[in-house]
């Protein structure tokens, strides 16, 4: 479990000097100092919001599974900790999630653009990067080490089986779109 989040956290956290060091002129303000922390905070929020679509699929989307019945007892029998832990090991069973889905992803684009272009505050701009960067690491991750787990949650919504072509070309596209909407913030 603890790789799993120090490796997320790692994949952010390069991210962000990356974008760090491309955007900010140094020595900056103390007004632009203050929004890079907005924008770290945020990112850090955004990908942490991913999640929340495995307590969505818990308790509203599948609260009768097995795994969803016992995060409810861990939950109320006040184990958070475990529960999370629970939820970490257990994540290949939730593979019908709301928010890990290639339809997500593809809505998520525009939305990204939205929060990018309209809104000045940095930690709105962190958080929408945040869920993205989560998103992408996690279809990579899964597209070189598990394709066929891949197939499971990004195109479940999906009639026919997806090739291995298609998959990289549906992430390269993503992927693309997203660094495209980087240049933005620079």
């Amino acid at each position: 479990m603890r790789r799993l989040v120090v490796s997320h956290l790692r994949v952010l956290i390069i991210y962000l000097i990356v974008l760090t060091i491309l955007r900010w002129e140094w020595p900056g303000t103390w007004r632009a100092l203050f929004d890079l922390v907005g924008l770290w905070i945020g990112a850090f929020i955004g990908m942490a919001l991913l999640n929340l679509d495995q307590l969505v699929h818990v308790y509203f989307m599948r609260p009768q599974e097995q795994l969803s019945q016992q995060i409810q007892s861990l939950v109320k029998q006040k184990k958070v900790r475990e529960a999370a832990q629970t939820l970490l090991i257990r994540r290949g069973e939730q593979y019908h999630l709301a928010f890990r889905n290639g339809v997500f992803a593809l809505v998520f684009i525009p939305v990204l653009f939205f929060a990018i272009t309209s809104t000045s505050s940095l930690f709105g701009k962190g958080i929408a990067l945040g869920v993205m960067v989560h998103f992408l690491y996690d279809a990579w991750r899964d597209q070189l080490t598990r394709p066929q787990f891949l197939n499971s949650w990004l195109f479940w919504m999906v009639s026919r089986e997806v090739s291995l072509e298609e998959q990289k070309t549906f992430l390269w596209l993503l992927t693309g779109a997203f660094g495209l909407l980087n240049l933005l913030l620079l």
